[in-house]
């Protein structure tokens, strides 16, 4: 007699269930099955155990028999009930060891990510890229999208947790390969083109890009740069909840281009970076009349058309490269002495309602000067750089206002500050200030008359100073002095590369070595060193450390009585025990060998010279498979 019909009274649920899914073929073909009444109901983790037995291959006859002998020996009985009234209920005692071994071996088979949180995805995916965004790392942009195509093919969980991952940030560095333009016939943008087809035939794709990184601009008079522009329009167009463009940046010159109009209509952009060149009529203008009035109204109104859908723009970079012209109404709104209720100009500023980062670079004093510092909206962030408009008497006055109390970073670069009074009523006066940098070649002095009270330069709350005056003179002196005098009691960095006689580097904690690894070989090609490069502040200030090295500064005399038994020379080092103040000559940007970032290093594309963005995934050619992958 078949023993699965025979035990079938005194099987527990986890047991029936088990041995069902063991049954002899034969058996099977035998028994016609019986089919459940319609009330009948089980629970729905039986339901889902059943559904993973019937999935495990079909057992052996030698391993059926043994499972019957060890059902024989268990103790449990198994009521199944039909009634119309109840639906069935299962009883049952200690599930034999048999059973629990055998769940035990099904629940290690499932997927182990099956059941995981998206917030796991989320997080393994960032370490994934860090590691590759490591400036210590090999790697770059295109291989990390190659480990996150192979993720995507793993299963239907990776692939939904990886694809918004792909698309949220597209990085496209370098120049097409031969292979891939000679394979669709184009001369140019073959990634752009492929990436524009993808994003318009699956929309929900485009939905996640919000940071969109491109090849360089190609320089000017190349016959492919305005289809390279055109191109990059239409990419742009196809994403509607873009956010950022990086690495391609077009010069502005008051004439309509399909690039500008196209970052215009993305409503959720949050960064723009303003190129503003030079407009053949505006120059001809400006050889007849003096500013204002150099722009026509239409050029101002297209300008300002331009930022009224930017309602979530946080970051705003302005910038001139030549003889850019942007008048002093279109910065923003000023008041009439005569009435300040009345307000004179489209001032874009102040449409912005979000934006928080604000820089300004290379104007002329007649587009931007000390009058119109004073009315720039409440910022988070302001860097202003090179305005022969801006003078100390405004940066004076600026920090009495009310919108400059929210300041948090502010840099001030090739101002030509003349007296240090303005840099003091700036730190004083601007509460909540944690980073100031200060970059120019003169040295601010104290004001004839003045008399100077130490500490002369305060800040309570500010963690960050980047000193830089390339000319020696006394506001260093008078820096050294206030740090001594306890006014940065917050300072955590001080970053001074024109630090010529070491004062600041012995306020700071003692360093056992400044010069970075890489220095040795830049060391090497000394002929290529500038006067004024970090490169050159680190080797003196290691210079200095090892000369410090090799001073005695303390001697131990051990003796008893009048006899010296023996004398130990301590030399020295370069430092304050104690100190909180780290000195640091890092860049800002690591490998540059300038200690701040210029817009020349953002808008040139050298980045894309480093050997990270050179990669482009070709290391993945070592291997027949990689080379196939990269084509």
């Amino acid at each position: 007699m078949d023993t699965f019909f025979e035990h079938k009274d005194g099987l527990a649920p986890d047991d029936a269930l088990s041995a069902r899914s063991r049954r002899p073929l034969g058996a099977l073909r035998a028994q016609s099955p019986s089919i459940p009444s319609p009330r009948t109901s089980f629970s729905s983790d039986v339901e889902d155990a059943d559904v993973h037995l019937f999935q495990s291959p079909r057992p052996s006859i030698s391993s059926i028999a043994s499972m019957a002998t060890s059902i024989r020996s268990s103790a449990t009985t198994y009521t199944y009930s039909t009634a119309q009234s109840t639906p069935v209920s299962l009883v049952s005692g200690p599930s034999s060891h048999s059973s629990q071994s055998q769940f035990r071996s099904i629940a290690s088979r499932r997927p182990v990510f099956r059941g995981l949180p998206p917030e796991i995805y989320d997080c393994i995916l960032q370490q994934l890229r860090v590691f590759h965004e490591d400036p210590a790392s090999q790697s770059c942009q295109t291989c990390h999208l190659r480990d996150l195509c192979s993720l995507a093919l793993t299963s239907r969980a990776w692939d939904k947790a990886v694809v918004k991952r792909m698309y949220d940030r597209i990085h496209l560095v370098g120049p097409d390969s031969k292979e891939q333009m000679k394979k669709y016939k184009m001369k140019s943008g073959v990634r752009l083109k492929l990436l524009r087809r993808t994003l318009r035939e699956r929309s929900f794709l485009a939905q996640h890009v919000r940071e969109l990184k491109v090849p360089r601009l190609r320089a000017d008079g190349d016959p492919l740069r305005k289809d390279m522009i055109n191109i990059v329009a239409s990419l742009i167009m196809a994403c509607p909840n873009l956010e950022r463009l990086v690495g391609f940046y077009h010069v502005y010159g008051h004439e309509y281009d399909r690039l500008t109009h196209a970052l215009s209509t993305r409503k959720k952009l949050k960064e723009h970076m303003w190129l503003i060149g030079e407009n053949t009529a505006v120059t001809q203008r400006s050889q007849k009349q003096l500013a204002p009035g150099l722009m026509d109204p239409e050029q101002k109104e297209s300008f300002v058309f331009f930022h009224h859908a930017w309602t979530s723009l946080t970051t705003l970079f302005l910038h001139s490269p030549g003889l850019g012209i942007l008048e002093k109404d279109i910065f923003v709104n000023i008041k009439n002495h005569g009435d300040p209720r009345r307000v004179h100009g489209p001032g874009i500023l102040h449409r912005l309602l979000a934006l928080k980062h604000l820089c300004i670079s290379n104007f002329d004093m007649d587009d931007f000067d000390d009058y119109t510092l004073q009315y720039l909206p409440a910022l988070h962030s302001l860097r202003l750089q090179d305005l022969e408009g801006v003078t100390f008497w405004g940066l004076s006055e600026f920090s009495r206002t009310a919108n400059a109390f929210p300041l948090r970073n502010l840099s001030l670069i090739n101002l030509d500050i003349m007296y240090i009074s303005a840099i003091s009523n700036l730190l004083l006066h601007l509460k909540n200030l944690k980073h100031f940098t200060l970059v120019q070649d003169t040295s601010p002095e104290v004001a004839e008359g003045e008399v100077a009270i130490q500490p002369i330069i305060a800040s309570h709350l500010l963690e960050f100073l980047h000193w830089e005056i390339i000319v020696p003179g006394s506001a260093i002196v008078n820096l050294a002095n206030s740090i001594k005098a306890k006014g940065f009691p917050q300072l955590r960095t001080l970053r001074a590369p024109s630090d010529h006689l070491g004062l600041l580097q012995a306020l700071c904690k003692p360093r056992a070595r400044i010069q970075l690894p890489s220095d040795w070989n830049s060391i090497n090609n000394a002929h290529t060193m500038s006067p004024d490069s970090l490169l050159t502040s680190r080797r003196a200030a290691q210079q200095r450390l090892e000369e410090a090295w090799n001073t005695v500064q303390f001697k131990v005399v051990v003796q008893d009585d009048d006899l010296v038994h023996e004398i130990f020379d301590l030399n020295g080092f370069i430092g304050e025990i104690g100190s909180k103040i780290d000195y640091s000559l890092e860049p800002d940007v690591p490998g540059s060998d300038q200690a701040w970032i210029d817009f020349p290093d953002v808008v040139s594309g050298r980045d894309e010279m480093a050997f990270k963005d050179s990669c482009r995934g070709l290391w993945n050619a070592s291997n027949a498979g990689g080379y196939k992958w990269w084509q």
